[in-house]
């Protein structure tokens, strides 16, 4: 009796064991469902609106067209100058992102490998500067750029891109990079490298990973920037894409299919390079600290 009553014990046990994971598996796999159906509707409904011509999205908002047109895309690329913008966002962030792997290279290095005096101090001086909001600085850069006659210039956006990034870029990759062996760099140097050299040829190869996920969180806040692009580049021929789609707006009244599929264009890039460096943007969040 003893031993049947232990069996019905450790049956029940089992029993609660196997149910409590499966009961948790079950309300988080609602939860991601819950999350990933209020992210992906808005992309839907735009594209539903995008396909719809000006009269079908009056009678029906939220209807699927009955009639779908690809005319918003064609008249958003052309005559609302969408194509233009793309090729204003493309030459600023691209510069941008490679002028900041440069400086953020160049800085790792000689934080987590040179040894200067002020070298921590200078670290936590950039580290603190992650904590001032750009907000703060708007009305100074402002005036700084009319002075040095950068304003409505493709340099004067690029350099404050690169201002903005170089203190994550600078963490991120000081935390690579201090997890290179010393003995590499020496064996380097006994080989007769400079510090140029060793920079470019040993840790930037290793630090490839690193690169590129510090390519794509840039690429990815540049190109949705909208604050400082709307503050420099105020002449129609060189805004940027989403300035440009902000204008899609009217003063009284907006094309809303017109709207949609211009916001559809400029999001497409994002979502491109989301999906196909997604791994390594997830593999990125927590790179500086593995490292």
């Amino acid at each position: 009796m003893r031993d049947e009553g232990r069996k019905h014990r450790h049956a029940r046990r089992r029993g609660w064991g196997f149910g409590r994971p499966k009961i948790g598996r079950t309300g988080i796999v609602l939860v991601l469902v819950s999350v990933s159906v209020t992210t992906i509707y808005p992309l839907l409904f735009v594209i539903i609106t995008a396909v719809k011509d000006r009269k079908a999205y009056i009678l029906d908002r939220y209807g699927l067209p009955t009639s779908p047109t690809l005319t918003n895309f064609a008249a958003a690329w052309t005559n609302a100058k969408v194509g233009q913008y793309v090729w204003n966002s493309a030459i600023v962030v691209v510069t941008a992102v490679v002028l900041s792997w440069i400086v953020c290279c160049m800085a790792g290095y000689a934080l987590s490998h040179l040894r200067f005096p002020g070298r921590r101090a200078a670290f936590f001086a950039i580290l603190g500067s992650m904590m001032i909001a750009p907000q703060v600085i708007i009305i100074p850069l402002y005036a700084m750029l009319i002075k040095m006659d950068l304003l409505n210039e493709y340099p004067g956006l690029i350099l404050v891109y690169v201002t903005l990034s170089a203190p994550f870029g600078t963490y991120l990759l000081t935390s690579y990079f201090k997890g290179v062996p010393t003995e590499l760099v020496e064996a380097a140097q006994v080989d007769g490298a400079n510090h140029a050299q060793i920079l470019w040829r040993v840790m930037v190869p290793i630090a490839r990973p690193a690169l590129v996920t510090l390519g794509i969180f840039n690429f990815l806040w540049m190109w949705n920037e909208l604050l400082f692009a709307l503050l420099i580049l105020q002449d129609d021929s060189v805004r940027t894409l989403m300035v440009g789609v902000a204008n899609l707006r009217g003063q009284y009244t907006t094309n809303i299919p017109l709207l949609s599929a211009g916001l559809f264009l400029a999001a497409t890039p994002v979502l491109m390079v989301f999906m196909v460096f997604q791994t390594q943007l997830t593999k990125g969040m927590t790179l500086g600290a593995v490292k």
